[in-house]
């Protein structure tokens, strides 16, 4: 006799159709956050002074960073990637990966800032949320994930890793 797990119970519990609307709301809410942030950088935005005033464990290398182009760069461009590929539904889970990467990064580089109330601040939610994101599926629902698995013929490891 198979043991039900606890994400056994959960899926018996949800409602599915609601849940998954839920899920596609925040995909596509966080979207529109990280793709704005990224388009109102472009032009001669540098992360130079944010960079320049990191706290905590990381400080040095992070002012280490403070002016390098290439930093600027991926800063930018990964948050358009990223905010076009949740509201396009579309390389979900690679993009969720890069993203609490990034929100990692983010945390750390302002640590005594991000700390200051306790632990727990918006760029631990949002990683939170992006592991959620990274078990797959999110960009089945009212986004190009699924279509563009379901044009694959054979399954493999990339495109479950790439589509979810």
């Amino acid at each position: 006799m198979r043991k039900h797990t606890v994400y056994d119970r959960f899926c018996k519990q949800v409602n599915q159709m609601w849940f998954s609307i839920g899920l596609t709301v925040l995909r596509v809410a966080l979207g529109v956050v990280f793709l704005v942030a990224g388009v109102s950088k472009l032009g001669d935005w540098s992360a130079a002074g944010y960079l320049q005033g990191s706290t905590g464990p990381l400080a040095d290398w992070f002012v280490s960073l403070a002016g390098n182009p290439l930093v600027d760069f991926l800063n930018v461009w990964g948050l358009i990637l990223i905010g076009s590929a949740l509201l396009l539904g579309l390389l979900v889970r690679p993009a969720s990966f890069f993203a609490a990467i990034m929100m990692f990064l983010y945390y750390f580089s302002q640590f005594e800032q991000n700390t200051e109330h306790g632990l727990i601040d918006d760029h631990i939610i949002y990683l939170l949320i992006f592991v959620l994101f990274l078990s797959g599926g999110v960009g089945h629902v009212f986004g190009l994930d699924g279509m563009a698995s379901q044009r694959i013929r054979k399954q493999s490891w990339w495109s479950k890793a790439l589509f979810g």
